[in-house]
């Protein structure tokens, strides 16, 4: 028994004994999966100690195999009681093994043997192969930088990978796109080589940069924390060099400290050769593709140009005849190609004075090599037309002239356009030397009327004579200043309208009110005809009337004294016809087209009877689209009457009860306190004449040119109500406002803006600074009145 035992210790050293001696390495694991023998190649292999293993869990020791290949493959192995051979990647070693698993009587005997260098060279290979095909399928050098740099990361396992183009001189490297391993940050942008050490030196020497370990290399160590803050604990540089210049370099970083093998860097220097040649070839290829879609695009655009421009385009050969011309040419011709081409412009049908002038023209070109300009009238299948045209020389590469172009271009619109714009500027001319006109019209009874109130002996009727002719003739001043702005105002899109279901019929006799005391002083018969159906419409009762009223002003202005006007209105199914007719001064034919335009009147006289701006019927018109409608005028010529027609929209929903237009009540009189009032105006005779009207009214004035002492003033005397001028030197209107509200005097006073700008945001900005009303100038001294009145305690 004693000899047995010896027998087999001597067998299992003889067993031992040969397992160290083999290359491979093996360990055997018992059923409990503990580690119960391992030889001298698995210590060596695995950088262990025996006794590091033996006795322990392979589950325990070595915790990434659980749910690996390794783990399904030995427990396979030992329930199926089967010899199992298989190749795996282990990450805690950054290694693969090939392991050969056998089942044993007490657990399972593993060979094993590190194959990583095999694998990554057979991985490199089968990179290179596969970034063959890839370059293959693409054009663009960006993407064969980037699949060079995607492939390279994930075959060598690095944590980044790029391409970047070299300003050698500024020392920096611009990224636009690299490839990085997961958590790991692009580089992508502008870095200044310099910031991480002096590698740079070697790239510009056109060398290879290898740097291990940052830390101790003497090229990056100063710089060794901000290169691990950008993952590139160790990398590899190649440089690509150009006609003997740095251009760009390829750039592989580890987060890690790696000691870059041979194969590798002959792996890295093979992908960065691939890549350079690839991406030149693209370069190579898409400038080529660009010079001949360059070419192609250049002959289509001039083909599209010369063929599709709606200008003449044609060539003469030497001996006058046409050898090119374009489809519009030919069109004009009304000629086929075969038709045109090789032909003279007399054999083409030109007359004689035409041909003869074209062949003198193009003698003259040949002989000169200038080009020359002219302008003719034609007449093809267009009808007569204006053309200009332009022959130019076609010189050869010996300097000769070869052949003439021309190009001809219709200018029958532009020249139209010329004269109507010369028409316009004249009307321009008209109306303001008529505006000049008609604004020094009442000047002159106003001037007259302020000399007169100057006289000594000035009794109360002549001076209540007097200021009903100053105040008769400010209205009218106004009116003129207000037809203007609100012109400029329509014209500009500036007017919006409150639309609101009315009763045309009691628009039409709103106007007709207005106008009354205009059309008797004329002594005209005006006419009703209006249709018995309801006629309805949707607009702004405002604008309405200020349409029919400028309608009827202009039937009983240029009507002479005692004639005939008619006014009718006709229901349609979705639409209301109103006509305004005269017996007048008509309207001449050749004027009927311009009637609408701004500044037009019929032919004007020095005694300028009719008046008016010549805005009338252009507001009109402005007024009546916004409403949806159309106008449209008709006259049988000089002195045949006139006849204007209004179509507005139809709408089916009567109005609601009629409104109260003047909206005035009329309180039980009571006796009023006059108010002391304060007048701010650096006008000193607007504020005066203001003031002298004010005292009329019974009132206490106070009168201030100066926005600093008005504020001295009010605290002092605390006016019941201050009337500012906006313009004022110092601190303009707004600006007063506010100051006085602040005051405890003059917090609670009424204030009024008294103003030359009429315009929605100035009102809009006078509410905002403070004040209760907005006044434009000249006052409407009767509504101002009418507010102080309100104020009265």
């Amino acid at each position: 028994m004693q000899d047995q035992t010896s027998d087999r210790r001597v067998r299992l050293s003889d067993a031992e004994t040969i397992l160290d001696s083999i290359t491979d390495a093996f360990f055997s694991l018992n059923g409990s999966w503990e580690f119960s023998y391992v030889n001298r190649q698995t210590v060596t292999t695995l950088n262990c100690e025996a006794r590091d293993l033996l006795g322990k869990s392979i589950w325990d020791v070595y915790p990434g195999t659980v749910g690996s290949d390794f783990e399904r493959m030995y427990r396979r192995a030992a329930e199926e009681r089967t010899s199992l051979t298989f190749c795996s990647y282990y990450p805690d070693h950054d290694r693969w093994y090939d392991v050969n698993v056998y089942p044993a009587p007490d657990g399972l005997s593993v060979y094993f043997r590190d194959v990583s260098a095999r694998m990554r060279e057979e991985a490199r290979r089968a990179a290179l192969v596969t970034l063959t095909e890839i370059f293959r399928d693409l054009s663009r050098p960006e993407e064969i930088m980037f699949k060079a740099a995607e492939t390279l990361g994930q075959t060598l396992g690095v944590s980044r990978v790029g391409y970047g183009t070299i300003d050698p001189v500024a020392e920096t490297l611009h990224v636009v796109r690299d490839w990085n391993a997961p958590d790991v940050e692009s580089l992508a942008g502008t870095l200044n080589l310099r910031h991480y050490g002096s590698f740079i030196d070697d790239l510009k020497a056109a060398k290879l940069v290898v740097i291990n370990d940052v830390d101790k290399d003497s090229r990056t160590a100063g710089f060794a924390t901000a290169l691990k803050e950008r993952s590139a604990a160790s990398f590899v540089n190649v440089p690509v060099v150009e006609k003997g210049n740095l251009v760009a370099v390829i750039f592989v970083n580890d987060a890690q400290v790696k000691n870059w093998s041979a194969e590798e860097l002959v792996f890295i220097k093979e992908v960065a050769e691939r890549t350079r040649i690839a991406s030149e070839r693209a370069r190579n290829a898409a400038e080529l593709d660009h010079v001949i879609a360059e070419s192609e695009r250049r002959r289509r655009l001039y083909e599209a140009c010369l063929e599709n421009t709606p200008d003449l385009a044609y060539v003469f050969g030497l001996d006058h005849r046409f050898i090119y011309a374009n489809k519009v040419l030919l069109r004009m011709w009304g000629r086929t190609w075969d038709e045109a081409i090789g032909k003279t412009c007399l054999e083409l049908g030109y007359e004689s004075w035409h041909a003869d002038m074209h062949d003198r023209e193009i003698d003259q070109v040949i002989a000169s090599k200038r080009s020359i300009r002219g302008e003719v009238p034609f007449e093809g299948t267009n009808g007569r037309r204006i053309y200009e045209y332009i022959f130019t020389p076609v010189l050869g590469l010996d300097g000769q002239v070869e052949a003439v172009a021309g190009t001809t271009r219709d200018v029958t619109e532009r020249k139209q356009t010329e004269e109507r714009l010369l028409a316009a500027d004249r009307r321009k001319d008209e109306f303001l030397a008529m505006l000049a006109h008609e604004l020094r019209n009442p000047l002159a009874p106003i001037a007259a009327a302020a000399e007169v109130l100057q006289a000594p002996a000035l009794d109360d009727k002549l001076t209540k004579r007097t200021s009903r002719i100053i105040a008769r003739q400010v209205r009218h001043m106004t009116a003129l200043v207000n037809d203007l702005l609100d012109v400029s105002r329509v014209t500009r899109g500036l007017v919006r309208i409150e639309k609101s279901s009315l009763d045309l019929k009691s628009i039409i006799y709103s106007a007709v009110e207005q106008v009354r005391p205009f059309i008797e002083a004329q002594r005209h018969h005006l006419l009703f005809d209006l249709a018995a159906e309801k006629a309805y419409v949707m607009g702004d009762q405002k604008r309405l009337v200020q349409i029919i009223t400028n309608l009827l002003n202009n039937a009983a202005k240029y009507t002479p004294q005692g004639g005939n006007l008619r006014l009718r209105l006709v229901v349609e199914a979705n639409a209301l016809a109103l006509t305004i007719e005269d017996d007048g001064i008509g309207i001449p034919v050749e004027l009927q087209s311009q009637v609408f335009e701004l500044f037009t009147q019929a032919e004007r006289t020095s005694d300028r009877t009719q008046g008016g701006l010549g805005i009338g019927l252009a507001l009109v018109k402005s007024l009546t689209e916004l409403h949806g409608g159309t106008i449209s005028c008709f006259s049988e010529g000089r002195g045949q009457g006139s006849q204007f027609t209004v179509r507005l929209p139809r709408h089916h929903v009567a109005p609601d009860a009629a409104v109260n237009e003047s909206g005035n009540l009329h309180p039980a009189s009571r006796p009023k306190q006059p108010l002391r009032i304060l007048v701010v105006d650096d006008n000193v005779d607007a504020a005066q004449m203001l003031a002298l009207y004010l005292e009329t009214l019974g009132h206490q004035v106070l009168i201030s040119h100066s926005s600093t002492l008005a504020i001295v003033r009010a605290t002092q005397e605390k006016p019941d109500v201050c009337i500012l001028d906006i313009g004022l030197p110092e601190m303009d209107g707004n600006e007063l406002v506010r100051r006085l509200k602040a005051e405890p005097e003059t917090a609670h006073a009424l204030f009024i803006a008294v103003t030359g700008y009429g315009q929605e945001h100035d009102r809009l900005k006078t509410m905002a600074a403070g004040f209760s009303h907005h006044l434009v100038k000249p006052v409407d001294v009767a509504k101002l009145a009418n507010l102080l009145d309100q104020h009265r305690p």
